[in-house]
């Protein structure tokens, strides 16, 4: 029964990685030409720095023609360092990050269009937002800021002290003993603290994000009811968690501040060291110049390593709620699924439940071990109080909701296992509430499996008898409609407009004349009437003028299914 949830806890960073992997797969050569431009030009960089110890030495020695041959090399290598390579390296790391995360949200963005109906309302709608746009422009802010500098800072770190070990080994290993230790335990102690931190930054900002979001339909029933202070007072909870954690965010960063009292006792002791090796003749005075240029190097690109931490864990994080929303929603699947089409169905079919078991919680089932057949051309009407499990029962039919137990077949298929688009052309549910896009109604018809043209969409028009009612609209199917400009009646229209394109073998209609008035309910029922022909008509209702137009009756008391299928008096 169990449904995926998304992420609340720290992420493992290793499985992040793992999970991550195959979404590189496509970008492999472009990874290729990333690493070895930022080789280049990170080699090109320490170059420069062992070049100017070459000049000087030059210089001190009084040899001109090497000196002018030094320098024209230092030219060469700033040039190529920090101009062509440097640059070019930069971009091929920016670009192979944006077309990577392109694929992340076309993945998620169709993984959550997919996703079961039940994972969708078990979640917050500003949440899923939140992830969908929040995390990746957070993910493409640091491929395209924080990234770069950090492969570059790496890279140029390892170079710079392979190059120092080949001048004085034993001065680089003295450095690196001095510096290394206690600069790694300051870093290990950030590092520590801050994936909680960063995680809690991250659901503080969800939360803000995704209440402000989801108060904003609802602005007219909050004054309505005289809920806004109510909600401010929510929304003022949510905003001082996330302030704290932005606090706790801030003092977190301002221990790498620590860093700087290691690098100037690091930098003292070399210049002591430097000057005694010098005086000895172990070391050349160029030498010397280049461990003391290298060395502020290291440092300046080991705090540019530690302050990219923060953002490098604040990106894990929003990497992993990312995969976590994939997962959740199938989407890391998607892949090994893709091709498949799963069994082709008949134009028509009979619909059965068989043993199915449904709960929204853990002991509390809606349906339990529930088996019924729908004949093909079948008019059934499941009647019940509200709260009764109707509109579960019709989600089930549509395969809209998985069954926690059980099969629901169609035509002796199981819906688990037919192609979604395949399963909407077969069985279409009308619900209560219609959605709309925004555009014209021509467009909001022609949402219906199939993607049916402006002809197919004035024929249905026409067939079901609502040339009338479209004419009366300003400007007919060209008239731009919205939720708030067309009325439930009129959506409802709409909504069996859409069905009748798509043809389907089994139309469910959830409370479709429910709260429309006496003439729009006859609309509606006249457009049925024109739609029926030989599918399964099933309709889920409470009002007894729709009960009573039913063959067959399935009646839900007391918020459980219980088999009682009865004929009706017209067909007895």
């Amino acid at each position: 029964m169990a449904d995926p949830t998304l992420l609340t806890d720290l992420p493992d960073q290793r499985a992040v990685f793992r999970r991550a992997a195959p979404f590189l797969a496509g970008h492999r050569l472009a990874l290729a030409v990333t690493l070895l431009l930022n080789l280049a030009g990170a080699a090109a960089a320490v170059g420069v720095t062992a070049a100017i110890g070459r000049v000087v030495d030059a210089a001190g020695g009084g040899d001109r023609p090497g000196l002018l041959r030094r320098v024209l090399l230092l030219l060469l290598l700033l040039v190529a360092g920090s101009g062509v390579l440097t640059w070019l390296s930069r971009y091929w790391l920016i670009r192979t990050g944006e077309h990577v995360l392109a694929g992340l949200r076309e993945r998620a963005a169709a993984a959550v269009g997919a996703a079961p109906l039940r994972f969708l309302e078990a979640h917050r709608s500003g949440e899923l937002l939140r992830r969908l746009t929040g995390e990746i422009d957070g993910l493409a802010s640091f491929a395209a800021a924080t990234l770069p500098d950090l492969a570059t800072a790496a890279t140029v770190l390892l170079l710079t002290v392979v190059m120092l070990a080949l001048y004085s080994w034993l001065l680089t290993a003295l450095l690196l003993l001095a510096f290394i230790p206690p600069a790694l335990l300051i870093v290990r102690a950030f590092h520590r603290r801050a994936g909680a931190v960063y995680a809690e930054v991250a659901s503080a900002e969800a939360a803000v994000s995704s209440g402000f979001a989801e108060s904003l339909p609802a602005q007219e029933q909050l004054r309505i009811s005289g809920s806004v202070p109510r909600w401010l007072e929510r929304f003022a909870r949510d905003n001082d968690r996330l302030q704290k954690a932005q606090s706790t965010e801030v003092r977190t960063e301002l221990r790498l501040n620590q860093l700087a009292l290691v690098q100037a006792v690091c930098v003292a002791g070399l210049l002591v060291l430097g000057a005694v090796m010098v005086g000895r003749g172990a070391l050349s005075v160029g030498a010397a110049v280049v461990f003391v240029l290298a060395t502020r190097d290291i440092f300046h690109r080991f705090e540019d390593l530690a302050g990219a931490i923060g953002d490098a864990r604040e990106a894990h994080v929003r990497l992993a709620r990312l995969l976590d929303l994939l997962r959740a929603t199938g989407g890391e699947r998607a892949g090994a699924s893709a091709g498949t089409t799963g069994p082709d169905l008949p134009a028509r079919g009979e619909l059965t439940l068989t043993e199915v078991g449904f709960g929204y919680r853990e002991g509390r089932n809606v349906l339990d071990g529930l088996t019924l057949t729908v004949d093909s051309g079948e008019r059934l009407v499941i009647a019940g109080e509200t709260g009764s499990g109707k509109s579960t029962l019709g989600k089930l039919l549509a395969g809209l909701y998985a069954p926690d137990h059980g099969t629901v077949c169609f035509a002796g298929h199981d819906l688990a296992t037919v192609d979604a688009a395949r399963l909407r052309s077969r069985i279409v549910l009308v619900p209560q509430e219609v959605p709309l896009v925004d555009g014209t109604l021509a467009e909001n018809l022609a949402m219906a499996a199939g993607s049916p043209d402006r002809a197919a969409v004035a024929r249905t028009v026409d067939l079901l008898g609502l040339a009338d009612w479209v004419n009366s609209l300003p400007y007919g199917l060209d008239t731009t409609v919205s939720t708030r400009t067309l009325s439930a009646g009129e959506r409802q229209l709409v909504a069996v407009a859409r069905a009748a394109l798509t043809d389907p073998a089994v139309l469910i209609l959830d409370e479709a004349t429910a709260g429309v008035d006496h003439g729009t309910a006859a609309r509606i029922e006249e457009a049925l009437s024109a739609l029926a022909d030989d599918r399964t008509l099933i309709v889920i209702a409470h009002r007894a003028d729709t009960v009573a137009r039913g063959r067959r009756l399935l009646e839900m008391p007391e918020g459980r299914l219980t088999d009682i299928v009865r004929e009706t008096a017209d067909s007895a």
